[in-house]
């Protein structure tokens, strides 16, 4: 029943109907100047229409490797071959991939300029701000600081990354990355859904994690990011960058308790990241497990950060107390997971 009556309240209004097809006509508009070029670009012609905002900026702090490495490049392939290549994807356009160059001197990182004339067309590239960076550096070590010369030199790069960052347009959302980190097959969709389940849960959040380290951290653009860099500039000898960033998102110390009073980070179950990089300034043994895409976030990280399975038993995203999780029905039980879906790299 109800098939044939109030048939009238069912059908937009026609204020909303005239914004839907304007809204329509400005995206067409849109792609009818989306020419393709010969590098797989897709560019805007004619210079009339602004990029839209970012909803989603994946930022990677790169530096040169004595060795030669071309971690960027492989990490800049893994995430094209992510990144939608239709234009009609509305991923496409709301997802902006920026490469900061943290090297000193930036014209010396020989892999990212190689990257460059790769990826130009789809990917931006920035450099830090190295006046931040030096002024980072100026920060005296004090009585109690553990971070080593290699470990504070890294956090002070970050903090010109994260400053040039800041330096350009807004977007919605940050995703920090190194770039000997390998994003997994179809991680931007579980990224998208982890963001609707976050907001879902606690729209003011402060932080997400999906991996590991420095990477796989979301945090939102403008205020928080900004809050993000003030921090690690405070403190770049006390300890390495990820535990700083951990300091700020959890409000564990009284200097970050009052910015993250009444907003939550969350983590997710899978881990969105495989780790590629040989080398680290924190010493990690070589022979240290690495884990696998999809596989669940428990190791490499401090024991607040890690995904509490027996708290959030059904769920996908910790802490998860603001909804019940009853007991699954055989229904769901039989429902795919992320991890036997998705095969490790």
């Amino acid at each position: 029943g109800g098939g044939g009556g109030g048939g009238g309240g069912m059908r937009p209004s026609s204020q909303v109907a005239s914004s839907l097809v304007a809204l329509a006509d400005r995206n067409t508009a849109l792609i009818s100047q989306l020419v393709r070029t010969e590098d797989g670009a897709d560019r805007l012609v004619g210079g009339a229409a602004p990029s839209p905002r970012p909803w989603l900026r994946i930022a990677l702090m790169s530096v040169g490797r004595s060795s030669g490495a071309e971690y960027l490049l492989h990490a800049l392939r893994a995430l094209l071959q992510t990144h939608p290549a239709r234009v009609s994807d509305p991923l496409r356009s709301s997802i902006e991939i920026v490469v900061v160059n943290n090297h000193a001197p930036p014209e010396a990182h020989s892999v990212l300029l190689r990257a460059k004339q790769l990826y130009g067309g789809r990917v931006v590239f920035v450099e830090k701000e190295a006046a931040a960076a030096r002024a980072c550096r100026a920060t005296p070590k004090v009585k109690g600081d553990v971070a080593k010369e290699p470990v504070f030199r890294q956090t002070c790069d970050l903090v010109g990354g994260l400053e040039a960052l800041l330096a350009m347009p807004p977007a919605d959302h940050v995703l920090l990355m190194e770039d000997d980190w390998l994003v997994c097959p179809s991680a931007l969709l579980a990224l998208q859904y982890l963001l609707d389940k976050a907001y879902a849960y606690d729209e003011d959040w402060l932080a997400l994690r999906v991996s590991y380290g420095f990477n796989g951290v979301v945090v939102r653009g403008g205020a928080d990011l900004r809050s993000l860099r003030r921090h690690l500039e405070s403190h770049p000898w006390r300890r390495p960058p990820d535990h700083l960033l951990f300091e700020w998102f959890s409000g564990e110390r009284p200097d970050t308790k009052a910015y993250a009073a009444g907003r939550s980070y969350r983590v997710f179950r899978h881990n969105l990241f495989y780790h590629i990089g040989a080398l680290s300034t924190l010493n990690q043994p070589k022979t240290r497990f690495t884990p696998g895409c999809y596989s669940l976030m428990y190791d490499w990280l401090l024991p607040a950060e890690v995904f509490d399975e027996k708290a959030c038993p059904h769920d996908d995203v910790w802490p998860c107390t603001e909804v019940a999780s009853p007991r699954p029905t055989p229904h769901e039980q039989s429902l795919p997971r992320f991890e036997r879906v998705c095969p490790e790299i």
